[in-house]
This record gives C-alpha cells, sequence and structure tokens, in this order.
C-alpha cells in the first residue's frame, strides 16, 4: 500500500471517500483509517498491536475503507518481526478457528504441531503459533521445521518452540532453504560435539550451560575442525594433567585471533614461532600465566 502525504506532520484523507464512508463507520474503523493514513508504511497487523484490536477486526475495518474506495490495493502484506513478546497479542477463538478452517499452511502448522507434541493444543498454543505465522511472518514450512527439530531434540515445550522460532527468524532464517542450511550446519556441529563428549569421557551425562555454550563457540562461532578441538584438548592435559574448558578455551581463543584453523595452521605458527620469527601462537609466557590463574572448572 502507498500512501503519501505531501507534508510531514500532516494527515491528510481523500475528502470525498471519507466523508462518503463516514456516516457508517464504527470506532474502530474510523481510528484504522486514521493509522493507515499516520502510518503509510504499517502492516494490518501493526495496526492490530498499536490499536488493541484483534488482527481480525483490524482486516474487517481496512475491508471496509477498501470497499468504500479509500484504499485501492490488497491488504499490505509487510511483516513485522517481533522477538520483542511485550508486543504479543492473544488472538481470539474466532479468529483462530477462522485460519485453521480458511488457511491450509496454518492448518498444517497446527497439525505438526500436535502431532510432534503429542497432545491437544490448547488455545494459547494456537495463538503462539498464529502470532508466528501471521503477525512475525515466518512460513510456515520453517515453523514446521522448527518444531521438528526441537521436538527431535526432546524439547517439546511450545513455549521453547515459539522462542527458537523467533530467535531463528531473527538471525534472518525466513526461507526453507536457509532453514535446511542451518539444520546442516547444526548437525556438523553436533557431530563434532559427540566426538568432543566421547575423547572427554563425558558419557551420555547432559552437558552444563558453560560447556553448551563453550562447545558451540568453538564449532559453530569460531568454526574450528575437530581435529584443531582435539589438539588444544590434549595440549590442555599435558600441562594441566586434566581436563579443563576454561583453559582449553584460552588456547582456542589464541588460535581463532591468530587466524589458525587447522592443525597444520597451528603447526606453522610453531615453527616460526621456534625459528625466532615472532607469532601470536600461544607460548611460554601465556601458559604460564594461565596455570597461575588457575584455569580450572
Amino acid at each position: 500500500m502507498a500512501i503519501k502525504t505531501p507534508k510531514d506532520g500532516l494527515i491528510l484523507l481523500p475528502k470525498q471517500e471519507v466523508l462518503g464512508g463516514m456516516k457508517n463507520a464504527s470506532a474502530e474503523e474510523l481510528k484504522l483509517l486514521i493509522y493507515m493514513f499516520a502510518e503509510p508504511d504499517a502492516a494490518i497487523s501493526d495496526a492490530a498491536r498499536d490499536l488493541g484490536i484483534t488482527v481480525a477486526q483490524a482486516e474487517s475495518a481496512f475491508a471496509f475503507w477498501r470497499g468504500a474506495g479509500v484504499f485501492q490495493d490488497a491488504e499490505p502484506t509487510k511483516k513485522k518481526a517481533a522477538t520483542d513478546t511485550s508486543s504479543y497479542r492473544n488472538y481470539d477463538s474466532a479468529t483462530l478457528s477462522k485460519a485453521i478452517k480458511d488457511n491450509e499452511e496454518f492448518s498444517l502448522v497446527c497439525r505438526v504441531a500436535g502431532d510432534r507434541l503429542q497432545k491437544q493444543l490448547t488455545k494459547n498454543d494456537y495463538s503462539s503459533l498464529y502470532y508466528l505465522f501471521d503477525f512475525v511472518g515466518i512460513p510456515a514450512p520453517v515453523i514446521c521445521g522448527v518444531v521438528e527439530m526441537c521436538t527431535s531434540m526432546g524439547k517439546r515445550s511450545l513455549q521453547y518452540i515459539f522462542k527458537k522460532a523467533l530467535a531463528l527468524y531473527e538471525e534472518g532464517i525466513d526461507t526453507y532453504d536457509k532453514f535446511e542450511i542451518y539444520l546442516a550446519k547444526r548437525e556438523a556441529i553436533n557431530s563434532n560435539i559427540g566426538k568432543l563428549r566421547k575423547l572427554c569421557g563425558m558419557g551420555d551425562r547432559a552437558l552444563t550451560p558453560k560447556e553448551t555454550q563453550l562447545f558451540d563457540c568453538w564449532f559453530g562461532d569460531w568454526k574450528f575442525p575437530f581435529e584443531t578441538v582435539k589438539l588444544a584438548y590434549e595440549k590442555t592435559i599435558d600441562t594441566t594433567g586434566k581436563l579443563s574448558t576454561t583453559y582449553m578455551n584460552g588456547i582456542l581463543r589464541r588460535w581463532h585471533e591468530s587466524g589458525f584453523e587447522t592443525p597444520e595452521d597451528i603447526a606453522k605458527g610453531e615453527a616460526s614461532r621456534n625459528t625466532g620469527v615472532e607469532s601470536s601462537f600461544e607460548g611460554d609466557e601465556f601458559i604460564t600465566a594461565a596455570l597461575k590463574r588457575g584455569f580450572n572448572d
């Protein structure tokens, strides 16, 4: 929708069309009329939130003025991400029932969620899913993918799924192709974490939040191959005599900051150091300082 006003700070309305519709306009319809001219780039969901009405009521009000000839375009399709859930609004039962009945994509989201969560969805569950689909604008295949991913991890809380979907959308994962790329990267990270758990003798115990954060950083953010992390583990054991993820992180951080990725890079850095060439490779001074600070978990 493209509504232009000639001067900032003014709201100009098309006189003939507005006067023609005012007699039969409700308070909600008048509010929406003013809002849409004041915020020409807003979506229907934005108006609903800011005016304190449901999306269905906003859509109905927009349709009224479109019928009066005020709005010539179709309903705005722009979606606004709302990872700040302070803007979250519950949808009424009528809106949700209509969406499930009339929208095949949203109906699919609900079926997948119910099947994977193995429960009868509540009104709040439907409302949360519709918020992702309708207000945020996350495509149905992506929502279904997030549901599948989370439940396969044993995360069967819709609240967890809701937050994960919003977080991924904020990262720019707004198509299923991007979601598949994310899954592939996540699978590679999880595979490396599995190897590291075995190497460190962690068994099947759950990782601590600190371990999860560090492992995701090493394999995800810093993109180290498993062989590099294994080398850091071996150096940690050789120096401290025990596993210390904090100490390992100190070594890996130095390698990352030095631009080293593979064991071959590290070997070259060590060779340069041994021949007297200045290098940022972790040296004796770093190890000594680390030990003095007591890099213990």
